[in-house]
């Protein structure tokens, strides 16, 4: 019996395939097969898979005749699995011996869909260093009760991140619900939509955090050479608003709920964009916070991560154009440095301020007032 399917695409990874490989084929848990999907590499990574092959005949090799890009590669893999469970481990990152014991033996005691690990490490490649995610856990195994506001919830030991690599999906739950990849050739975001659209079909969920997972960072990795800017943010605006699509028809008692997770991959790619970038980005970025109506009572305002998200939707929402989000935007600049002294102040509600109505958001800034009419 198959436990577990590694799948593992591939593309322009010799200098780190091998540690990935002896990674997996040295797990403790011997019943996997791995499938390594090669994008037509133009490097040596198919001739370092088909040198593994050769000495592990649970790896089994698949290579595209044109270059597909991730979600195609990984389509691949959830079609071709054989076995009971689903892992996702990116070629350049590599995983300890145990991980996907820890991870199987959780799933199976709690007839889990989906297993989580948040014990998760950054290696730098250039300075050889390794730094912890920024998620809180317990280093313990646990159920957890269903909840979309878990969705990259820092503050949260449930936090469910956006990402494929961490997790063990069950088979069966994902090709019941028809969870797949969106296949652009070079995407961004699309762990993002994967999981945001998983997580509407109320998966059993559970957390091992002994299972330690090595996201290695390098300056030829995807997430280093994909500009953080145009590309990126479009990119990650059409995988979002994919899943906005998916729970608009199919979900649509999720919308006030969901609406923020969606937002915050989106606000985050516009913020790590150049700010020439940012002016050609502003009106993809404003028609898609236009989409969408984020209720405040679903954004935790004591989290200094999500309340700056949540304000950057309102600036953006009440900005006719980039000058005034500029605008906007510098004369909010800094207010978490002076907020407790004008919270104090008898002048709070003049100068600065979030209301809530029936029919309007309003956010006050210096006394300018914005309002939002909701949807």
């Amino acid at each position: 019996m198959i436990k577990i399917s590694v799948i593992v695409p591939v593309y322009n990874v010799e200098n780190y395939l091998r540690e990935c490989l002896e990674s997996i084929i040295n797990q403790t848990l011997k019943e996997i097969e791995i499938l390594c999907i090669d994008d037509c590499s133009t490097d040596n990574s198919y001739s370092i898979l088909e040198e593994y092959a050769k000495k592990d005949n649970r790896i089994i090799l698949i290579k595209n005749l044109e270059n597909k890009g991730g979600g195609y590669n990984r389509n691949i893999g959830i079609k071709e699995a054989r076995g009971e469970y689903i892992s996702f481990i990116d070629s350049d990152d590599y995983i300890l011996k145990d991980y996907l014991e820890n991870l199987y033996n959780t799933a199976k005691k709690y007839n889990s869909d989906i297993v989580n690990t948040l014990n998760i490490k950054t290696y730098i490649e250039e300075t050889k260093k390794t730094y912890k995610f920024d998620f809180n856990f317990k280093n313990e195994e646990f159920e957890s009760e269903w909840n979309l506001r878990d969705i990259e919830n820092l503050s949260s030991y449930n936090s469910v991140a956006p990402y494929v690599w961490n997790k063990l999906y069950k088979k069966s739950f994902l090709l019941d619900n028809k969870i797949y990849f969106l296949e652009y050739k070079v995407s961004t975001a699309e762990d993002a939509d994967f999981t945001i659209r998983l997580m509407a079909h109320k998966p059993r969920i559970s957390f091992n955090n002994k299972s330690i997972y090595f996201y290695r960072k390098h300056q030829t990795s995807l997430t280093s050479t994909v500009d953080k800017g145009v590309e990126s943010a479009t990119n990650a605006i059409n995988h979002l608003s994919n899943a906005l699509l998916y729970y608009t028809e199919n979900f649509p008692n999720f919308l006030p709920e969901v609406s923020f997770k969606l937002w915050v991959p989106v606000i985050n790619f516009f913020n790590a964009s150049s700010f020439l970038d940012k002016f050609k980005l502003f009106d993809y970025i404003k028609s898609f916070s236009k989409k969408i109506f984020i209720d405040p009572k679903f954004v935790n305002m004591e989290s200094t991560y999500e309340y700056s998200r949540y304000i950057a939707y309102l600036i953006i929402r009440a900005s006719e154009n980039y000058d005034k989000y500029l605008l906007y935007t510098n004369l909010y600049s800094d207010i978490s440095l002076i907020k407790g002294d004008i919270n104090r102040s008898s002048n709070w509600f003049r100068l600065f301020g979030i209301n809530n109505t029936k029919e309007y958001l309003t956010i006050i800034l210096f006394g300018i007032k914005i309002s939002i009419k909701k949807a």
